[in-house]
């Protein structure tokens, strides 16, 4: 049995009520989501931003007597309560129900939850492991796209004004109307314009100026601008 499929029992012998349930960890690496129950991945690292702060700060807590803090924290956000209880000083695991489960059902069944999983500290530690193997390969990757990104030459939003004002002194007010005219009609991204969608642009903008010379000089003024160091 995978440690998913272990940990997957014990979740659905412990939950109580209907709603989202994650077990979040506290890495070097950033706050990690290592297992989620019932909800999408998107809704998880959302959610996971928005508690942050709140579960970080119950860091250090282990005991729930009298003497010492609480270990965990209850509380409500928009639509949903919440419920963030500490497995270890690394370990939470995070219960989000919609308010017509009620308090009461919440407090009740999330604590369950908690005492159940302390009972599945090593399930857990190699879920952790996988999700940080995981999460180490995802921004490989991500790095990867970004090296590729970077390969390919991107105007700056400077040089595109200075482009589009170029134009307009070649042809007039008019200029400013046709030139994002010709950028939606090209279909062109204004935001990731590189210098070869750039030359392509300048072509047909340069169709649209009557006079040879004036052309002329704004080829030349135009090219000068998308050979300067791009993005």
């Amino acid at each position: 049995m995978s440690p998913e499929e272990e940990l997957k029992i014990a979740l659905d012998r412990a939950r109580q009520g209907t709603g989202a349930l994650f077990i979040a960890v506290q890495d070097v690496l950033g706050f990690l989501s290592v297992y989620s129950a019932d909800t999408e991945d998107n809704f998880v690292r959302r959610w996971l931003q928005r508690l942050e702060t709140t579960a970080i700060s119950f860091t250090t807590l282990d005991t729930g007597n009298s003497e010492s803090p609480p270990d965990f924290s209850f509380g409500d956000v928009g639509k949903y309560y919440y419920y963030i209880g500490v497995l270890n000083p690394q370990l939470y695991v995070i219960g989000l129900f919609p308010k017509r489960v009620g308090a009461a059902k919440v407090l009740y069944g999330m604590g369950g939850v908690v005492e159940e999983l302390r009972q599945f500290t090593d399930v857990l530690s190699e879920l952790k492991e996988i999700s940080r193997r995981r999460y180490v390969e995802q921004k490989e990757k991500e790095g990867e796209l970004k090296q590729v990104r970077r390969k390919k030459r991107y105007l700056s939003p400077h040089q595109i004004e200075a482009l589009k004002d170029t134009f307009i002194n070649e042809i007039g007010p008019a200029g400013d109307y046709i030139f994002n005219a010709v950028i939606i009609e090209k279909r062109f991204n204004r935001n990731l314009l590189t210098k070869e969608d750039a030359y392509e642009l300048i072509d047909y903008l340069t169709q649209e100026i009557d006079s040879l010379d004036r052309a002329e000089r704004f080829v030349k003024t135009a090219l000068s601008i998308v050979d300067e160091e791009a993005l």
